[in-house]
């Protein structure tokens, strides 16, 4: 009787045990009761705002897209040679020299601006001094003179052989034989021009630029400089004219400077038009020289509500990712010295503190390399450079825009991991355009299964930069 009791008591707890191991203790990964084992890829935050990058729509960055411009009277010749060295500090690729202005009005042997009422009474860096400190410039020649007399008459004819030879003086003075770019006027044609209309004016100066050209090209039959006729880029109709007119020397022109100063409200100069104004005055002139150097230009204050300081800043990262698309060759900044335009310097008037313009314009020749990936914009603006085949730099601006839980959607680029993300903020969110150097922070954000790197911005203030970095192939 004991035996038989002691028989059930373990069959029942065998059973028990067989009954708990099939219902409770199932390791299949495959049961759908442990779904968290799925190889399913984690999801991600979803974001509101989709920004666009194409990394298959590649186009070449050129270095020089990152000059700047000289400042003759606002920089003197005798603390250039520091001013080159806060340059070197942003790592800018070339000089435009003497600058814009004072181009027109400067005595190559002397130093100075004889007939400009805008003189400064320490001169700026000569020729000398220039060459001591920089080792890649470009230079402007002079039109005034003889722009400023009737085209045909006997004063006209006098000035452009003086002004064939103040080109020679200038490349010879400055050795620009060998590289560089040579600029025929400052767009001086565009002003007063001895008081006639506008088509008068582009047609003395067509005349002007050709003889020039004619006597630069016979003079140096080997040179390697680029040579360039100066316009107005939003109107590239403009450029067909003027090669309508050019009866000689039309190809010793290489390409076409212009000055694209720009912004986002104005319906004149907007942003959204610069990258095809720029092709098409290139292209309007020559199709089969389309060198094109944007000798100077700027985020606008008058077409971008007053923005400064870092508020400007949010602005220079789209500019170059159109001049990069736009296949610009080289491009100078202007102002390089916060005197000459309060708010949109790169550096203060003594060259100790570089300002959120020059911040990020340091940041962009240091990192946006190699090609420019065509990108779309959705309320904050992207751009974004693929430096090598796994290496992809991302460069996002908030502006004045509400805070949103931002995505850049890569396509044609597999990201296998972000390397790194910062952020560059405003020393002050509530005077976003104060004259201080904004602030450098480390910053996160999360790569979803769409491809998709999804952060926050302008969270905590407006007008943020974000720079991410991301590896992939």
């Amino acid at each position: 009787m004991k035996l038989n009791k002691i028989k059930l008591i373990l069959t029942l707890i065998v059973g028990f045990a067989m009954f708990s191991c099939t219902k409770t203790e199932v390791t299949d990964p495959n049961d759908p009761k442990y779904n968290d084992l799925t190889d399913e890829p984690f999801e991600g935050p979803t974001p509101e705002i989709v920004l666009m990058v194409d990394a298959a729509d590649k186009i070449e960055i050129n270095p020089e897209i990152f000059g700047v411009n000289n400042d003759w009277k606002q920089v003197p010749n005798t603390s250039f040679s520091a001013f080159a060295s806060t340059l070197n500090g942003i790592d800018y690729s070339i000089m435009r020299y003497p600058g814009g202005w004072e181009s027109e009005f400067y005595d190559w042997e002397t130093n100075t601006t004889p007939g400009w009422d805008s003189a400064p009474t320490n001169p700026g860096a000569s020729f000398t001094t220039l060459k001591a400190n920089v080792a890649n410039f470009s230079i402007v020649i002079p039109t005034t003179t003889a722009m400023d007399k009737a085209l045909g008459s006997t004063q006209f004819n006098t000035a452009l052989q003086a002004l064939k030879l103040t080109a020679e003086k200038a490349i010879n003075k400055v050795g620009i034989n060998e590289a560089g770019i040579i600029e025929i006027g400052n767009e001086w044609w565009l002003q007063w021009a001895g008081g006639v209309n506008r088509a008068e004016k582009l047609a003395k100066y067509t005349q002007i630029a050709m003889n020039l050209a004619e006597h630069i090209d016979q003079k140096y039959p080997d040179h390697r400089f680029k040579l360039l006729v100066n316009g107005d880029y939003t109107k590239p109709e403009e450029f067909t004219t003027m090669k309508q007119q050019f009866t000689k020397a039309y190809d010793a022109i290489d390409g076409v400077a212009l000055h694209t100063y720009a912004g986002y409200q104005t319906d004149t100069h907007n942003m959204s038009d610069l990258e095809s104004r720029i092709k098409a005055c290139a292209d309007n002139f020559n199709p089969n020289k389309q060198f094109v150097y944007l000798s100077e230009w700027m985020p606008s204050r008058d077409y971008n509500d007053r923005a400064l300081y870092m508020e400007a800043a949010n602005i220079i990262p789209d500019m170059i990712q159109i001049y990069a698309r736009a296949k610009a060759d080289a491009a100078a900044f202007w102002p390089p010295i916060n005197t000459s335009i309060p708010g949109l310097g790169l550096t203060n008037w003594n060259y100790s503190t570089v300002f959120p313009v020059g911040q990020i314009f340091g940041e962009l020749s240091r990192s946006y390399k190699g090609h420019a990936l065509k990108t779309t914009s959705n309320r904050y603006h992207v751009a974004a450079a693929l430096n090598d085949s796994q290496t992809m730099v991302v460069f996002v601006t908030g502006g004045k825009e509400n805070t949103a839980l931002a995505g850049v959607k890569v396509e044609n680029f597999t990201i296998s991991s972000i390397e790194s993300v910062e952020r560059y903020v405003p020393e002050d969110y509530t005077e976003t355009n104060k004259a201080v150097a904004y602030k450098t922070e480390k910053a996160t954000a999360t790569l979803n299964k769409n491809n998709e790197v999804v952060f926050n911005i302008n969270k905590e203030g407006k007008y943020q930069i974000y720079k991410i970095v991301l590896k992939g192939n």
